[in-house]
Protein backbone atom coordinates (compact mmCIF):
# COMPACT_ATOMS: atom_id res chain seq x y z
CA UNK A 1 0.00 0.00 0.00
CA UNK A 2 1.77 3.26 -0.87
CA UNK A 3 2.88 5.16 2.30
CA UNK A 4 1.33 8.59 0.69
CA UNK A 5 -0.82 9.77 3.56
CA UNK A 6 -2.29 12.06 1.38
CA UNK A 7 -3.22 9.41 -1.09
CA UNK A 8 -6.93 9.99 -2.16
CA UNK A 9 -9.69 6.44 -2.34
CA UNK A 10 -8.49 4.61 -5.33
CA UNK A 11 -10.67 5.15 -7.76
CA UNK A 12 -10.96 1.59 -9.48
CA UNK A 13 -11.63 0.09 -5.73
CA UNK A 14 -13.83 -2.97 -7.04
CA UNK A 15 -17.90 -3.05 -6.38
CA UNK A 16 -20.77 -4.86 -6.45
CA UNK A 17 -23.94 -4.30 -8.41
CA UNK A 18 -25.11 -2.15 -4.84
CA UNK A 19 -22.12 -0.08 -4.70
CA UNK A 20 -20.89 -1.90 -1.80
CA UNK A 21 -16.65 -2.39 -1.48
CA UNK A 22 -15.57 -6.17 -2.59
CA UNK A 23 -12.74 -7.17 0.01
CA UNK A 24 -10.28 -9.47 0.11
CA UNK A 25 -10.04 -11.20 3.17
CA UNK A 26 -7.48 -10.80 5.53
CA UNK A 27 -6.87 -14.45 5.29
CA UNK A 28 -6.64 -14.57 1.60
CA UNK A 29 -9.21 -15.88 -0.78
CA UNK A 30 -12.24 -14.49 -3.21
CA UNK A 31 -13.31 -11.23 -2.71
CA UNK A 32 -16.40 -9.74 0.23
CA UNK A 33 -18.85 -7.59 -0.12
CA UNK A 34 -18.60 -5.38 2.70
CA UNK A 35 -21.06 -3.29 3.97
CA UNK A 36 -20.38 0.45 3.76
CA UNK A 37 -20.06 2.22 7.39
CA UNK A 38 -22.85 5.20 6.41
CA UNK A 39 -25.19 2.01 5.91
CA UNK A 40 -24.22 0.00 9.02
CA UNK A 41 -24.49 3.24 11.08
CA UNK A 42 -27.58 4.31 9.40
CA UNK A 43 -29.46 1.23 10.04
CA UNK A 44 -30.14 2.10 14.02
CA UNK A 45 -30.64 5.91 12.94
CA UNK A 46 -34.15 7.90 13.34
CA UNK A 47 -35.11 8.53 9.55
CA UNK A 48 -38.50 10.47 10.45
CA UNK A 49 -37.63 13.96 9.83
CA UNK A 50 -35.94 13.04 6.83
CA UNK A 51 -38.94 10.98 5.50
CA UNK A 52 -40.58 14.07 6.56
CA UNK A 53 -38.61 16.67 4.89
CA UNK A 54 -38.76 14.47 1.66
CA UNK A 55 -41.92 14.56 1.44
CA UNK A 56 -42.26 18.46 1.26
CA UNK A 57 -39.70 18.78 -1.02
CA UNK A 58 -41.80 15.94 -3.26
CA UNK A 59 -45.02 18.38 -2.60
CA UNK A 60 -42.70 21.54 -3.93
CA UNK A 61 -41.42 19.86 -6.93
CA UNK A 62 -44.56 18.73 -8.23
CA UNK A 63 -46.31 22.28 -7.80
CA UNK A 64 -43.56 23.53 -10.05
CA UNK A 65 -44.53 20.83 -12.71
CA UNK A 66 -47.45 20.24 -13.82
CA UNK A 67 -45.62 17.70 -16.43
CA UNK A 68 -45.27 15.27 -13.34
CA UNK A 69 -48.43 15.60 -12.30
CA UNK A 70 -49.61 14.42 -15.85
CA UNK A 71 -47.59 11.72 -15.30
CA UNK A 72 -48.37 10.44 -12.14
CA UNK A 73 -52.04 10.49 -13.14
CA UNK A 74 -51.32 7.95 -16.24
CA UNK A 75 -49.09 5.74 -13.39
CA UNK A 76 -50.75 2.03 -12.27
CA UNK A 77 -48.82 2.07 -8.73
CA UNK A 78 -50.29 -1.41 -8.14
CA UNK A 79 -47.97 -2.17 -12.07
CA UNK A 80 -44.31 -2.67 -12.06
CA UNK A 81 -43.18 -0.57 -14.62
CA UNK A 82 -46.08 1.91 -13.10
CA UNK A 83 -43.98 1.84 -9.62
CA UNK A 84 -40.72 2.40 -11.53
CA UNK A 85 -42.18 5.69 -13.58
CA UNK A 86 -43.47 6.93 -10.16
CA UNK A 87 -40.09 6.35 -8.44
CA UNK A 88 -38.78 8.74 -11.53
CA UNK A 89 -41.58 10.82 -11.12
CA UNK A 90 -40.36 11.76 -7.52
CA UNK A 91 -36.98 11.94 -7.77
CA UNK A 92 -37.68 14.41 -10.76
CA UNK A 93 -39.65 16.16 -8.02
CA UNK A 94 -37.57 16.25 -5.56
CA UNK A 95 -34.74 17.90 -8.51
CA UNK A 96 -37.02 20.66 -9.27
CA UNK A 97 -37.50 21.64 -5.62
CA UNK A 98 -33.49 21.79 -5.81
CA UNK A 99 -33.66 19.05 -2.70
CA UNK A 100 -30.09 18.25 -3.95
CA UNK A 101 -28.82 21.80 -4.03
CA UNK A 102 -27.24 21.30 -0.89
CA UNK A 103 -25.84 18.03 -1.43
CA UNK A 104 -23.82 19.14 -4.39
CA UNK A 105 -22.46 22.32 -2.65
CA UNK A 106 -21.57 20.21 0.45
CA UNK A 107 -19.24 18.20 -2.02
CA UNK A 108 -18.00 20.74 -4.05
CA UNK A 109 -16.77 22.60 -0.20
CA UNK A 110 -15.02 19.09 0.38
CA UNK A 111 -13.20 19.16 -2.80
CA UNK A 112 -12.30 22.56 -2.61
CA UNK A 113 -10.92 21.82 1.17
CA UNK A 114 -9.36 19.25 0.46
CA UNK A 115 -7.14 21.34 -2.19
CA UNK A 116 -6.32 23.86 0.73
CA UNK A 117 -4.93 21.29 2.70
CA UNK A 118 -2.59 19.91 -0.39
CA UNK A 119 -1.96 23.39 -0.96
CA UNK A 120 -3.59 23.27 -4.37
CA UNK A 121 -4.23 26.11 -6.66
CA UNK A 122 -8.47 26.45 -5.99
CA UNK A 123 -8.64 27.84 -9.31
CA UNK A 124 -12.26 29.41 -9.70
CA UNK A 125 -14.58 30.02 -6.99
CA UNK A 126 -17.53 31.39 -6.92
CA UNK A 127 -17.38 34.91 -4.72
CA UNK A 128 -20.27 33.60 -2.15
CA UNK A 129 -18.37 30.94 -0.67
CA UNK A 130 -14.92 32.22 -0.45
CA UNK A 131 -15.78 33.09 2.73
CA UNK A 132 -16.59 29.63 3.57
CA UNK A 133 -12.79 28.69 2.41
CA UNK A 134 -11.25 31.46 4.47
CA UNK A 135 -13.11 30.16 7.74
CA UNK A 136 -11.77 26.82 7.30
CA UNK A 137 -8.32 28.00 7.12
CA UNK A 138 -8.61 29.83 9.88
CA UNK A 139 -10.29 27.05 12.01
CA UNK A 140 -7.65 24.70 11.54
CA UNK A 141 -4.42 27.12 11.70
CA UNK A 142 -6.08 28.85 15.22
CA UNK A 143 -6.05 25.28 16.65
CA UNK A 144 -2.74 23.92 15.35
CA UNK A 145 -4.62 20.78 13.32
CA UNK A 146 -2.01 19.39 10.38
CA UNK A 147 -3.69 17.20 7.98
CA UNK A 148 -1.85 13.74 7.89
CA UNK A 149 -4.34 11.56 5.96
CA UNK A 150 -7.12 12.46 3.55
CA UNK A 151 -10.17 10.66 1.97
CA UNK A 152 -8.57 7.41 3.02
CA UNK A 153 -10.51 3.73 2.73
CA UNK A 154 -10.62 1.64 5.77
CA UNK A 155 -12.09 -1.35 6.99
CA UNK A 156 -13.29 -2.99 9.99
CA UNK A 157 -12.60 -6.70 9.49
CA UNK A 158 -14.34 -7.73 12.56
CA UNK A 159 -18.03 -6.52 11.12
CA UNK A 160 -16.78 -6.69 7.37
CA UNK A 161 -17.56 -2.99 6.97
CA UNK A 162 -15.76 -0.14 4.73
CA UNK A 163 -15.76 3.58 4.43
CA UNK A 164 -13.46 6.57 3.47
CA UNK A 165 -13.02 9.02 6.32
CA UNK A 166 -12.17 12.48 5.43
CA UNK A 167 -9.43 13.50 7.48
CA UNK A 168 -7.02 12.42 9.95
CA UNK A 169 -5.25 15.55 11.89
CA UNK A 170 -2.66 15.58 14.21
CA UNK A 171 -2.93 17.98 17.20
CA UNK A 172 0.05 20.72 17.28
CA UNK A 173 -1.54 22.28 20.47
CA UNK A 174 -3.65 20.81 23.27
CA UNK A 175 -7.13 20.98 23.17
CA UNK A 176 -9.30 21.58 26.32
CA UNK A 177 -12.88 21.46 26.68
CA UNK A 178 -15.44 20.49 29.14
CA UNK A 179 -17.03 16.78 28.61
CA UNK A 180 -19.90 15.91 31.52
CA UNK A 181 -18.82 18.33 33.50
CA UNK A 182 -14.86 16.97 34.30
CA UNK A 183 -12.08 18.68 31.72
CA UNK A 184 -10.46 16.73 29.55
CA UNK A 185 -7.54 18.07 27.81
CA UNK A 186 -6.43 16.42 24.29
CA UNK A 187 -2.55 16.11 24.18
CA UNK A 188 -0.20 18.03 21.22
CA UNK A 189 0.60 14.68 19.00
CA UNK A 190 -2.75 13.09 19.61
CA UNK A 191 -3.54 11.91 16.12
CA UNK A 192 -7.83 11.80 15.95
CA UNK A 193 -10.51 11.20 13.00
CA UNK A 194 -12.01 14.53 11.72
CA UNK A 195 -14.80 15.10 9.46
CA UNK A 196 -16.42 17.87 7.56
CA UNK A 197 -19.74 18.91 7.78
CA UNK A 198 -21.56 21.36 5.44
CA UNK A 199 -25.28 21.06 6.60
CA UNK A 200 -27.09 23.71 8.34
CA UNK A 201 -26.80 21.30 11.75
CA UNK A 202 -24.45 18.54 13.34
CA UNK A 203 -27.08 17.92 16.34
CA UNK A 204 -30.06 15.86 14.60
CA UNK A 205 -26.86 13.84 12.92
CA UNK A 206 -24.78 13.29 16.65
CA UNK A 207 -25.61 9.49 16.69
CA UNK A 208 -24.85 8.58 13.36
CA UNK A 209 -21.55 10.31 12.90
CA UNK A 210 -20.25 9.77 16.74
CA UNK A 211 -20.81 5.63 15.20
CA UNK A 212 -19.19 6.54 11.50
CA UNK A 213 -15.89 8.18 13.49
CA UNK A 214 -15.69 5.47 16.19
CA UNK A 215 -15.53 2.70 13.62
CA UNK A 216 -13.50 4.56 11.47
CA UNK A 217 -11.28 5.00 14.42
CA UNK A 218 -11.02 1.45 14.93
CA UNK A 219 -10.39 0.31 11.23
CA UNK A 220 -7.38 -0.68 9.25
CA UNK A 221 -6.45 1.41 5.90
CA UNK A 222 -7.18 -1.27 2.93
CA UNK A 223 -5.50 -1.37 -0.52
CA UNK A 224 -7.36 -3.42 -2.93
CA UNK A 225 -3.95 -3.87 -5.05
CA UNK A 226 -2.72 -6.88 -2.38
CA UNK A 227 -5.81 -6.72 -0.36
CA UNK A 228 -3.50 -5.53 2.67
CA UNK A 229 -4.56 -3.63 5.48
CA UNK A 230 -1.98 -1.40 7.37
CA UNK A 231 -2.45 0.90 10.54
CA UNK A 232 -4.31 4.40 9.90
CA UNK A 233 -1.33 6.61 10.53
CA UNK A 234 2.12 4.18 10.59
CA UNK A 235 4.02 4.13 14.15
CA UNK A 236 0.85 5.65 15.32
CA UNK A 237 -2.31 5.32 17.10
CA UNK A 238 -5.42 7.13 16.51
CA UNK A 239 -7.71 8.08 19.39
CA UNK A 240 -10.92 5.44 19.74
CA UNK A 241 -12.41 7.87 22.56
CA UNK A 242 -12.79 11.41 20.24
CA UNK A 243 -12.87 12.74 16.70
CA UNK A 244 -13.02 15.90 15.69
CA UNK A 245 -15.58 17.78 13.31
CA UNK A 246 -15.35 20.83 11.84
CA UNK A 247 -18.75 21.77 11.35
CA UNK A 248 -18.71 24.42 8.07
CA UNK A 249 -22.53 25.44 6.97
CA UNK A 250 -22.50 26.59 3.21
CA UNK A 251 -22.90 30.15 2.43
CA UNK A 252 -22.42 31.30 6.08
CA UNK A 253 -19.09 31.92 6.15
CA UNK A 254 -18.60 30.88 9.42
CA UNK A 255 -16.81 27.15 11.06
CA UNK A 256 -16.95 25.67 14.28
CA UNK A 257 -14.60 23.08 15.69
CA UNK A 258 -16.67 20.46 17.30
CA UNK A 259 -15.47 17.41 19.48
CA UNK A 260 -17.25 14.24 19.19
CA UNK A 261 -17.10 11.34 22.35
CA UNK A 262 -16.89 8.17 19.64
CA UNK A 263 -16.48 5.49 22.09
CA UNK A 264 -20.09 4.74 22.53
CA UNK A 265 -20.00 5.20 18.68
CA UNK A 266 -18.16 2.33 18.33
CA UNK A 267 -19.88 0.57 21.18
CA UNK A 268 -23.14 1.17 19.28
CA UNK A 269 -22.29 0.01 16.10
CA UNK A 270 -21.33 -3.36 17.66
CA UNK A 271 -23.88 -3.85 20.28
CA UNK A 272 -26.96 -2.14 18.09
CA UNK A 273 -26.01 -1.35 14.61
CA UNK A 274 -24.61 -5.17 14.02
CA UNK A 275 -27.27 -7.33 15.61
CA UNK A 276 -30.41 -5.14 13.42
CA UNK A 277 -28.07 -5.53 10.45
CA UNK A 278 -28.14 -9.20 11.18
CA UNK A 279 -31.26 -9.37 12.04
CA UNK A 280 -33.01 -7.42 8.83
CA UNK A 281 -30.88 -10.34 6.68
CA UNK A 282 -32.99 -13.04 7.81
CA UNK A 283 -34.76 -15.15 5.45
CA UNK A 284 -35.95 -17.92 7.66
CA UNK A 285 -39.13 -16.64 9.75
CA UNK A 286 -42.05 -17.37 7.25
CA UNK A 287 -42.99 -20.92 6.15
CA UNK A 288 -45.66 -21.72 3.75
CA UNK A 289 -47.89 -24.47 4.80
CA UNK A 290 -50.70 -24.60 2.19
CA UNK A 291 -52.11 -22.69 -0.28
CA UNK A 292 -55.39 -22.35 -1.84
CA UNK A 293 -57.07 -20.42 -4.78
CA UNK A 294 -61.23 -20.50 -5.02
CA UNK A 295 -63.67 -18.11 -6.75
CA UNK A 296 -65.93 -15.91 -4.84
CA UNK A 297 -68.72 -18.19 -3.08
CA UNK A 298 -71.59 -17.64 -0.75
CA UNK A 299 -70.59 -20.25 1.74
CA UNK A 300 -73.82 -20.71 4.12
CA UNK A 301 -71.86 -20.81 7.88
CA UNK A 302 -74.20 -23.15 10.10
CA UNK A 303 -75.31 -21.03 14.00
CA UNK A 304 -73.85 -23.02 16.82
CA UNK A 305 -76.01 -23.43 19.72
CA UNK A 306 -72.80 -22.79 22.31
CA UNK A 307 -70.81 -19.02 22.42
CA UNK A 308 -67.89 -18.67 20.41
CA UNK A 309 -65.63 -19.46 23.42
CA UNK A 310 -67.03 -22.69 23.99
CA UNK A 311 -67.30 -23.55 20.37
CA UNK A 312 -63.46 -22.57 20.44
CA UNK A 313 -62.82 -24.66 23.53
CA UNK A 314 -65.02 -27.63 21.78
CA UNK A 315 -62.21 -27.97 19.28
CA UNK A 316 -59.28 -28.00 20.80
CA UNK A 317 -61.03 -30.60 23.40
CA UNK A 318 -63.54 -33.13 21.80
CA UNK A 319 -62.75 -32.60 18.50
CA UNK A 320 -58.92 -33.15 18.46
CA UNK A 321 -58.02 -36.50 17.10
CA UNK A 322 -54.49 -36.00 16.81
CA UNK A 323 -52.10 -34.45 19.15
CA UNK A 324 -50.00 -31.42 18.03
CA UNK A 325 -48.70 -32.59 14.73
CA UNK A 326 -45.91 -29.98 15.24
CA UNK A 327 -44.72 -27.35 17.95
CA UNK A 328 -41.52 -25.73 16.53
CA UNK A 329 -39.87 -25.62 19.58
CA UNK A 330 -36.84 -27.75 19.30
CA UNK A 331 -35.13 -24.42 18.31
CA UNK A 332 -35.54 -22.46 21.39
CA UNK A 333 -32.42 -21.43 23.95
CA UNK A 334 -31.68 -19.37 26.41
CA UNK A 335 -27.64 -19.32 26.29
CA UNK A 336 -25.85 -19.20 23.05
CA UNK A 337 -22.25 -20.12 23.02
CA UNK A 338 -20.69 -18.61 19.86
CA UNK A 339 -16.97 -20.49 18.75
CA UNK A 340 -15.16 -19.15 15.60
CA UNK A 341 -11.92 -20.07 14.13
CA UNK A 342 -9.22 -21.34 16.27
CA UNK A 343 -8.88 -24.85 18.73
CA UNK A 344 -9.33 -25.44 21.73
CA UNK A 345 -7.96 -23.00 24.70
CA UNK A 346 -7.55 -20.20 21.39
CA UNK A 347 -10.79 -20.83 20.19
CA UNK A 348 -12.54 -17.84 19.76
CA UNK A 349 -15.45 -17.43 21.90
CA UNK A 350 -18.57 -15.64 22.97
CA UNK A 351 -21.40 -16.24 25.22
CA UNK A 352 -24.36 -14.84 25.84
CA UNK A 353 -27.01 -16.06 28.18
CA UNK A 354 -30.47 -15.00 28.60
CA UNK A 355 -31.44 -14.84 32.25
CA UNK A 356 -35.88 -15.52 32.13
CA UNK A 357 -36.52 -18.16 34.96
CA UNK A 358 -36.68 -20.90 32.92
CA UNK A 359 -34.23 -23.59 33.26
CA UNK A 360 -31.29 -23.67 31.41
CA UNK A 361 -31.44 -24.52 27.43
CA UNK A 362 -28.05 -23.90 25.69
CA UNK A 363 -27.12 -23.81 21.73
CA UNK A 364 -23.32 -23.76 19.99
CA UNK A 365 -22.95 -21.16 17.41
CA UNK A 366 -20.36 -22.29 15.17
CA UNK A 367 -18.80 -20.30 12.43
CA UNK A 368 -15.21 -20.68 11.50
CA UNK A 369 -14.89 -17.71 10.21
CA UNK A 370 -15.42 -15.19 12.65
CA UNK A 371 -11.84 -14.39 14.06
CA UNK A 372 -12.53 -11.60 16.54
CA UNK A 373 -14.70 -11.97 19.32
CA UNK A 374 -16.22 -8.66 18.61
CA UNK A 375 -17.86 -10.25 15.81
CA UNK A 376 -18.40 -13.51 17.34
CA UNK A 377 -20.80 -11.39 20.41
CA UNK A 378 -22.46 -9.61 17.48
CA UNK A 379 -23.75 -12.98 15.57
CA UNK A 380 -23.73 -14.35 18.73
CA UNK A 381 -26.62 -12.02 20.35
CA UNK A 382 -28.66 -12.02 16.73
CA UNK A 383 -29.03 -15.99 17.16
CA UNK A 384 -29.91 -15.75 20.56
CA UNK A 385 -32.65 -13.28 19.35
CA UNK A 386 -33.85 -15.44 16.91
CA UNK A 387 -33.89 -18.36 19.50
CA UNK A 388 -36.42 -16.54 22.00
CA UNK A 389 -39.46 -16.25 20.11
CA UNK A 390 -39.84 -19.79 18.66
CA UNK A 391 -42.82 -20.99 20.05
CA UNK A 392 -45.67 -21.64 17.20
CA UNK A 393 -48.48 -24.19 16.46
CA UNK A 394 -47.64 -25.71 13.31
CA UNK A 395 -51.05 -27.44 12.48
CA UNK A 396 -53.87 -28.81 14.49
CA UNK A 397 -56.43 -32.13 12.98
CA UNK A 398 -59.86 -31.86 14.08
CA UNK A 399 -63.21 -33.89 13.17
CA UNK A 400 -67.23 -33.53 12.74
CA UNK A 401 -67.99 -33.51 16.41
CA UNK A 402 -71.59 -31.93 17.96
CA UNK A 403 -70.13 -29.41 20.17
CA UNK A 404 -68.21 -28.22 16.91
CA UNK A 405 -69.61 -29.30 13.80
CA UNK A 406 -67.25 -28.95 10.48
CA UNK A 407 -68.56 -25.41 9.29
CA UNK A 408 -69.11 -23.96 12.94
CA UNK A 409 -65.22 -22.87 12.41
CA UNK A 410 -63.50 -21.55 9.63
CA UNK A 411 -59.80 -20.48 8.55
CA UNK A 412 -58.97 -17.70 10.88
CA UNK A 413 -60.38 -18.40 13.35
CA UNK A 414 -58.54 -18.41 16.87
CA UNK A 415 -57.66 -21.94 18.52
CA UNK A 416 -57.04 -22.34 22.75
CA UNK A 417 -54.39 -24.92 22.42
CA UNK A 418 -53.13 -26.23 26.09
CA UNK A 419 -50.07 -28.37 26.30
CA UNK A 420 -47.20 -29.16 29.03
CA UNK A 421 -43.84 -28.50 27.47
CA UNK A 422 -40.45 -29.04 28.59
CA UNK A 423 -38.73 -25.96 29.45
CA UNK A 424 -41.99 -24.31 29.59
CA UNK A 425 -44.04 -26.42 31.80
CA UNK A 426 -48.38 -25.84 31.02
CA UNK A 427 -49.30 -23.45 28.18
CA UNK A 428 -52.22 -22.10 26.52
CA UNK A 429 -51.62 -20.09 23.54
CA UNK A 430 -55.05 -18.91 20.75
CA UNK A 431 -53.03 -20.19 17.10
CA UNK A 432 -54.82 -18.85 14.29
Amino acid sequence: MSTDLFSTVENELPRDRWGRPLITPPTGGEPRAYTRVTTLAGSVEDTYHLGQWQQRMVAVGMARRPDLVLGALGADPTDKNGKKTLNEIAKNALEAANASAAATTGTAIHALTERIDRDEDLGYVPPAYLPDLEAYRRIVAENGLQVVAIEGFCVQDDLEVGGTYDRIFRLGQPITFVYNGVEVVLPAGLHVIGDLKTGSSVELGAQKISMQLGTYANSHNYSHADGSRTPLVPGHSVSTDFGLVIHLPAGTGSAQLVVFQIRDGWKAVCELAAPVRAWRKRRDLIVPVASVTASALSLPTPESPMGEDLVLKAIAAANTVEEIASVYFANFANEVVGLGAGEGASVVQARIPQRDGRLRRPVVYTDKSVTTKTRMTALARAELAFRQNHLEIASVEVAEHPNAPIGSWSLGDDVLIQADLPWLGEIAVWPR
